[in-house]
């Protein structure tokens, strides 16, 4: 690497750092008001951070969100890597998350982009133009949002998460890391059998979609090695790799069969249907009489084309030029990546997430993350003509003003949410206690509407907070976790409730001695609203500090 190509590669790496860690860097900090939390950061990133500090013998996780349980129907590997860092390093979880591990994942993803690019083109240019499309590439939803309102956010009007926001989805970002890791080394022809054995049983476990991806491009490897070459330790490989695979991948999803539903076009008509998506009315209201109609009209299928056109050309954007060159690449590893491309759009055309209808939308990320191998290409072929290098500026203007029209959101004044700081002291006490279960109160969605931002966490939405925290077992919170798993919450829930609404002392001295609870957690208008008889309950105060109480259940 000449002088020249070590400057830009160091310019626009650091670059794309900062476009990468921009949505998560602030969150977790701990600012005048308490610690604050932008973006998604408020509900996913405090599930994490609870799922981190609950984990001690990481094939057997206990949930600490849902007392009594095992962690089931998830994928766990990102949380046990920042379980297992911060406890070799001695340095906070919160840091690992918040700040250390966006900034060390960031510059490995786009590191390999670049090597990644730079193979495909066989040149340094190419592997900017990867790093830079995995930093910034987007949808064209800020058209949208500038027809519409006159600025440029948008960026999941079509539904897809793009590039910039890949750090608020840590595991998925991880996954990148692995995924581009394995189509380096099946690009360059590697024979370092235990790293894609490591990296094979390792996808499954960080993010199920991505194994489809890791799985389906080395099974066309191996094909390749045993007809054209008459090698088989790639076979073996992969047979040993999907036998641990499932194994491991059952350990934690023992019910994950269940979770698909048919339920073709959903993401589709609801991006249409939905006045915080794309929203087109007219459209919507014109399907919705045709399908309540018991004759057949031929303008129903055709709503159907050209609804599914709109989110193709709005996900993909200007990824679709890159499908103008479809034969830069070598056959097997360019039909395996297309036929990726393919399935993993249409499984969330088809198909929804039992409990969270939207997760399997995470599918089409991916091949929007491969789409952006073609555009590499693409550019990388008509940046020598004039024309090439004006529609490569045009390009790139457009997702730097994409990712600028997004970045209000992130680093504006005031987070969306925070955890105030009387009720840090509070959790720091609890989390000085000994270990037991905690009863805080189900999440109620309408406390929100009064308050205006920053809104406490306890608030903004149901979270995983009072764990994650306090280090403390939880007897149920997070009710949007709960449901992505499976977990029969509402049982729970409604006794909760009935418990605080105190009609029957002895019922409620008795759900509390049946259910093992150990600490009562109590804060914001939680504390006027729901006064408990500390006498007849057996309860003792053992912290207060402005709105927030802690008792402690005498047994």
């Amino acid at each position: 690497m000449s002088t020249y190509q070590k400057i830009t590669f160091a310019f626009f790496l650091i670059l794309g750092v900062l476009v990468q860690i921009t949505p998560v860097i602030r969150s977790g900090l701990t600012y005048e008001y308490g610690i604050g939390y932008w973006g998604p950061s408020g509900h996913d990133s405090v599930w994490h951070l609870s799922l981190i500090n609950a984990i001690n013998n990481p094939l057997s996780i206990d949930m600490p969100i849902f007392a009594g349980e095992k962690l089931i129907n998830y994928h766990p590997f990102f949380n046990i890597f920042i379980a297992f860092v911060s406890k070799a390093t001695s340095i906070s979880s919160e840091l690992w998350l918040f700040q250390l591990s966006p900034i060390l994942f960031s510059i490995t993803l786009l590191v390999l982009s670049y090597i990644l690019g730079k193979l495909v083109t066989g040149k340094h240019a190419g592997g900017i133009i990867l790093l830079l499309l995995n930093s910034l590439a987007t949808s064209l939803g800020p058209i949208v949002s500038l027809i519409r309102y006159g600025n440029f956010q948008g960026e999941s009007l079509f539904w897809a998460m793009q590039s910039p926001s890949n750090q608020i989805n840590p595991p998925y970002t991880l996954s990148l890391i692995l995924l581009t890791t394995l189509l380096i080394l099946i690009y360059k022809k590697s024979s370092h059998y235990a790293i894609f054995f490591l990296l094979l049983i390792t996808l499954p476990i960080t993010k199920a979609y991505s194994a489809v991806v890791g799985f389906s491009v080395y099974f066309m490897y191996t094909l390749r090695q045993v007809f054209f070459k008459k090698q088989y330790s790639h076979l073996l490989t992969f047979v040993l790799s999907l036998v641990v695979a499932i194994s491991l991948f059952r350990i934690y999803n023992p019910e994950s069969q269940n979770l698909f539903v048919f339920k073709p076009f959903w993401f589709i008509n609801s991006m249409i249907d939905s006045p915080d998506k794309l929203f087109l009315p007219k459209v919507s209201s014109l399907r919705q009489t045709l399908e309540s109609s018991s004759a057949f009209d031929i303008r129903l299928p055709l709503v159907y084309i050209f609804s599914f056109i709109i989110f193709i050309v709005g996900n993909y954007g200007f990824r679709l030029l890159g499908f103008i060159r479809l034969n830069s690449l070598p056959r097997l590893f360019n039909v395996s990546l297309l036929l990726n491309i393919i399935f993993l759009t249409l499984i969330p055309t088809l198909f929804i997430q039992q409990g969270t209808s939207w997760n399997t939308i995470q599918f089409i990320y991916y091949a929007l993350f491969i789409s952006n191998i073609y555009l590499t290409l693409f550019i990388n072929s008509v940046i020598k003509h004039n024309w090439g290098k004006i529609v490569t500026v045009v390009i790139f203007i457009f997702y730097t003003l994409g990712f600028f029209g997004a970045m209000p959101n992130y680093l504006g004044g005031a987070p969306p949410a925070f955890l105030p700081t009387p009720e840090i002291q509070a959790l720091d006490f609890l989390r000085s206690q000994k270990k037991g279960i905690v009863l805080t109160v189900p999440y109620d969605k309408y406390i929100k509407d009064s308050l205006t931002a920053p809104v406490p966490l306890y608030a903004y939405e149901t979270t995983s907070y009072v764990s994650a925290y306090s280090h403390q077992t939880v007897y149920m919170e997070d009710e949007m976790n709960l449901n992505n798993s499976g977990y029969d919450f509402q049982t729970r829930r409604q006794l909760s409730l009935d418990f605080f609404s105190q009609k029957d002392i002895h019922r409620d001295r008795g759900f509390l001695l049946n259910n093992n609870i150990d600490y009562i957690y109590l804060t914001g208008v939680q504390t006027d609203r729901f006064p408990l008889d500390t006498k007849k309950l057996f309860l003792t105060t053992i912290f207060q500090s402005g709105d927030s109480i802690i008792y402690q259940v005498q047994k």
